[in-house]
């Protein structure tokens, strides 16, 4: 291990400026070096050293890009393409912490323990790797720093609740994709980033959120690493992750660093849950508001003295058990992985004679798995090169132009494109090492090329199915402090225009919004139609006035009277019942002379169509109608097509046949309308009932083909007369088929009392226990069947029946022709029914 001379450990939570200060320190020194975790923020901040020392002083070198001017001073590189036989007064390490990574931490330690300054060595990450950096390195200096801003824990908040500047971190490609979709459909679109994206895609979504053309980013862990972003909030919507074994929760260092990402500068931020997320536990909150987190006991390490005799002395070499209690083996990287592959392969293991060649192995199995394609897919393609290189002395430039070539298609969907990226990746990684590669630079320029193409691709798939860009724009005009005033027009056929983008349409007499739009946005958008909807409020007026009665309808169930399809106005409890009043919807857009002058046209046509559905010998004042009969026709309307015979009505023979001619019905228990069970007029009726007495559901009854009901114990009673049905015992019996069953009874039992027999009641259903519930309903005398005593002799007596005397058919005839000639006529009708009442107290049949 190297001299620990001015060596310093800047350690915090996030949003403390290490990065900063670290490339403020090493332009102060003549050369430097600093490593990142990422390839994007090592070009990110190569761009800011460019701003200060210039093209020519700054290099960037990463795997798969090297940008390196004669003259370059200071680098900015991934920590694993840091050139560490490069001597520089100052080397800078960021996000240290990363050392207890199992997959990449060995590289980490590797740096911390290996590479350092002439003048100046900054190790900058998390303070729980103080103890580690103090018992690796004897007198290192640390300085911690506190995060210049307050996090906070909110809650759980639902996605559409979610505030605006919100970070959403889920931790896989479908849960990215799910949430990013119904982000669009309601608040217009939202940014991606994924670790799998491209810098320049990368990039380019980030500067879509950063520009406010959408207000929501949708990520994985992948913003975690220093990713400076104006958020304000980190929603998780999971706390659990798949880290290339298994599902496992996230450690409370994670967290803390994902919702880091809120607040940036002075400016506070929060983290909260969303989504299907468990809440957080108390102790992660403390821990992440308060930067409290256990301190590391173990980083991860790999030998740096390898010995390259042969493959197998390689590997034994790679395996070696860690010199201190403190250093741990970590997983098999990708390198190693390959490196077993191929030691199995005959080939291989022939062609590396010599130290130069395992060397040239351990190199090509270094080139990154990109594709993630594991096994012994990614170690074939190492494989190829590593042989191109023994045999040729370099990788022939045709199979390198045919997989850049198989690669440059800029189409396809997501998941297409970034899998063509991470193969344009491994050609561009291929074409940075100039010893491989004749003509390195034309080649390294090739593989930018297709990667920018396919970059820019993927972008552009992202915002096709991420993001509206008719909503994302309208809403960042709407916010836009520079344009108080947006062009807003108003089409012919209703649609609102805000900047040339439909906003919205008139429907009835509503602005009905296309897009949905947020609260302050939506009042934006009203702010600046309302000069010109006033244009369109005249129109739809004149539309309603000229308009047909076919043109509305009525919604029955809820007592709506709707035009264009839409609810513009609800009926309430009137005079009487056949005159609702009408009450029109909230509207900003209607004065009192718009109202009275819909709420006229609406009367004429709720009373047309009541109208309508009447005979018009109820509503007409024909002077022509006996007087006997226009108190029962105004009792008739006044009870909404219905009345019951309360009394008795000595309607005549020609009274009778006029109320007939007219669509009006008479019989044995009530006067009614011909068509009273259609159902248009049905439903009318309902709906006329529930309004006058103010029901809170309106009842529909089953269909019109229905003769009988069952009475159920909270059935409405006067509900069920008024809409034409009689009681009778458990049941409710349709008027029209009960005046025809008593009509028939009638026949039967006019002139003596007559046996029951349950043919007579088709087409009711039979009900044993309801007969005589039925008959007394129907206003007949029964004598039940008796049992026979000891002495009689003979069938039991059937069940009797006898009319009321007050009953006559409503076609009478003459009976008496049926009687033999010696049978006397009968009594009159007053003796006839004295005589039966007496009989049925006094006597019995056997």
């Amino acid at each position: 291990m190297s001299s620990t001379h001015h060596v310093k450990a800047i350690l915090g939570p996030t949003n403390t400026g290490k990065t900063h200060l670290a490339i403020e320190r090493m332009m102060a020194h003549s050369s430097g070096i600093i490593g990142f975790p990422l390839r994007l923020l090592a070009k990110e901040n190569y761009d800011r050293m460019v701003s200060l020392k210039g093209e020519k002083y700054v290099a960037l070198i990463t795997g798969e890009e090297k940008i390196i001017p004669p003259t370059a001073k200071w680098f900015s590189c991934t920590v694993e393409a840091m050139p560490i036989t490069t001597a520089v007064d100052f080397i800078a390490i960021d996000e240290i912490q990363l050392c207890a990574d199992p997959d990449r931490g060995h590289i980490f330690t590797d740096r911390l323990l290996n590479c350092r300054g002439n003048i100046e060595t900054m190790f900058l990450g998390a303070d729980t790797m103080t103890p580690i950096l103090k018992q690796l390195i004897p007198g290192i200096e640390i300085e911690s720093r506190p995060r210049l801003s307050l996090l906070n824990y909110s809650g759980f908040s639902k996605i559409t609740k979610l505030p605006s500047r919100c970070a959403i971190v889920a931790f896989s490609a479908t849960e990215v994709y799910a949430i990013a979709e119904f982000i669009k459909r309601k608040h217009g679109g939202c940014a991606i980033v994924m670790g799998r994206l491209s810098p320049r895609t990368r990039n380019a979504q980030m500067e879509l959120y950063q520009n406010k053309d959408v207000d929501y980013l949708v990520a994985t862990d992948a913003i975690g690493m220093g990713l400076n972003m104006n958020v304000n909030h980190v929603a998780f919507a999971s706390l659990s992750k798949f880290d290339g074994r298994q599902m496992r929760n996230l450690f409370a260092t994670e967290i803390a660093q994902i919702a880091g990402r809120a607040g940036r500068g002075m400016r506070d931020g929060t983290f909260g849950t969303t989504a299907n997320c468990h809440a957080i536990s108390e102790k992660i909150i403390n821990s992440v508001e308060n930067h409290h987190f256990d301190t590391l006991k173990q980083v991860y390490w790999r030998n740096h003295h390898l010995d390259f005799s042969n493959p197998s002395t390689l590997l034994h070499s790679l395996t070696h058990a860690p010199p201190l209690k403190t250093l741990i083996a970590g997983n098999h990287a990708s390198d190693l992985q390959t490196l077993v592959y191929l030691i199995q392969d005959p080939e291989i293991m022939a062609a590396c004679s010599t130290q130069e060649k395992t060397q040239l192995l351990w190199e090509n199995c270094q080139i990154p798995d990109f594709k993630k394609l594991g096994g012994d897919s990614h170690a074939r393609i190492c494989k190829k090169t590593f042989l191109f290189l023994l045999k040729q002395g370099y990788v022939p430039e045709t199979w390198l132009n045919q997989q850049i070539e198989q690669l440059n298609h800029p189409y396809g969907d997501i998941d297409t494109l970034m899998q063509r990226l991470s193969g344009i990746r491994i050609c561009a990684y291929i074409a940075t090492k100039n010893q491989w590669v004749e003509h390195a630079p034309y080649w390294q320029a090739q593989a930018r090329e297709v990667e920018d193409r396919l970059s820019d691709a993927l972008h552009t798939a992202l915002m096709s199915r991420f993001v509206n860009q008719r909503a994302t724009s309208l809403i960042r005009n709407l916010n836009s402090h520079e344009k108080n005033d947006l062009l807003t027009s108003i089409t012919p056929s209703g649609d609102i225009l805000i900047e040339g983008h439909s906003i919205g349409t008139f429907k009835g007499l509503s602005l009905v919004m296309k897009e949905t739009l947020a609260d302050e946005e939506h009042k934006l958008a009203l702010k600046s139609i309302r000069k010109n909807i006033n244009a369109i409020i005249p129109r739809q007026i004149n539309k309603i006035v000229d308009a047909n009665h076919n043109e509305f309808s009525l919604d029955y169930k809820a007592g709506y009277i709707l035009w264009e399809q839409t609810p513009i106005a609800r009926l309430k409890k009137g005079l009487d019942l056949l005159h609702p009043e009408i009450t029109l919807f909230e509207n900003e857009f209607l004065n009192d002379y718009h109202r009275q002058v819909i709420i006229k046209k609406l009367q004429h046509y709720v009373t047309a169509i009541v109208r309508n559905f009447f005979p018009k010998l109820l509503i007409s004042k024909n002077k022509n109608i006996p007087v006997e009969l226009r108190g029962i026709l105004h009792q008739i309307y006044e009870n909404g097509g219905i009345l019951w015979k309360s009394k008795t009505y000595n309607l005549s023979k020609d009274n009778r046949r006029f109320l007939y001619k007219h669509g009006i019905l008479t019989g044995p228990h009530a006067i009614y309308i011909k068509n009273i069970f259609k159902e248009k007029i049905s439903n009318l009726r309902i709906m006329l009932f529930h309004i006058y007495h103010h029901s809170v559901n309106f009842s529909i009854l089953p269909a019109s083909s229905q003769i009988c009901i069952n009475a159920l114990t909270d059935f409405d009673v006067e509900f069920m007369r008024y809409l034409g049905w009689m009681p009778a015992g458990t049941q409710f019996i349709r008027i029209d088929i009960a005046e025809k069953i008593t009509n028939k009874l009638i026949h039967k039992a006019q002139l003596f009392p007559n046996a029951f027999n349950k043919q007579t009641l088709v087409p009711l259903p039979y009900q044993h226990d309801n007969i005589n519930a039925i008959l007394k309903a129907f206003n007949f005398f029964t004598q039940k069947a008796q049992s026979l005593s000891k002495l009689p002799m003979g069938p039991p007596a059937p069940l009797l029946f006898a009319a009321y005397p007050f009953q006559k058919s409503n076609k009478p005839k003459k009976l008496h022709h049926t009687f033999k000639r010696n049978q006397k006529k009968p009594q009159s009708t007053r003796k006839t029914f004295l005589a039966l009442k007496q009989f049925y107290e006094n006597n019995r049949y056997h």
